[in-house]
């Protein structure tokens, strides 16, 4: 039985889901050293910590009450709706990376990260099982002393028809 142990451990243990950003570019390696932009990913990626470990507490602290997400599906969503798209699925991913192509303060209180992320959808989640390219745009803002998620903008990249 000691052989089989490590094999059934294997099968029985899930993988950690993974979640990571990248700076596309050294304007935003730069960037990022800079206090509030560091600031804003690293409450990037407590979200993308959030979703992963569907961490619904989580992942709904680092919304602004006031959040408007145009999300991938053509849709308005606010705070509510996200924190219903987590607890239902519909949001499930088993990796997130990003690529950050742009990133940088805009007046008091703003952050303006723009790139692309990656994702694999998983359970209930629409695209399941496939590998997801987005686009994205999101606002970060400090006013009330804690980074939120303000405003985020993501659109699904197709393959071009051959």
């Amino acid at each position: 039985m000691r052989r089989w142990m490590p094999c059934l451990l294997a099968v029985i243990v899930p993988l950690h889901a993974q979640a990571e950003w990248r700076a596309a570019n050294p304007d935003v390696e730069a960037a990022a050293k800079q206090p509030r932009i560091a600031a804003a990913l690293e409450a990037t990626r407590r979200m993308d910590k959030a979703i992963l470990e569907r961490d619904a507490e989580a992942f709904e602290a680092v919304f602004a009450d006031d959040a408007v997400v145009n999300n991938p599906f053509n849709r308005i969503a606010r705070k509510a709706d996200a924190m219903a798209n987590l607890r239902t699925g519909l949001i499930h991913y088993d990796t997130l990376e990003r690529s950050i192509e742009y990133a940088a303060t805009r007046g008091e209180h703003d952050v303006v990260l723009m790139g692309e992320e990656t994702l694999k959808p998983v359970g209930k989640a629409k695209f399941a099982g496939e590998e997801i390219r987005r686009r994205i745009t999101e606002v970060w803002s400090d006013a009330s002393g804690t980074w939120k998620l303000s405003i985020r903008q993501a659109t699904i990249q197709r393959p071009d028809p051959k």
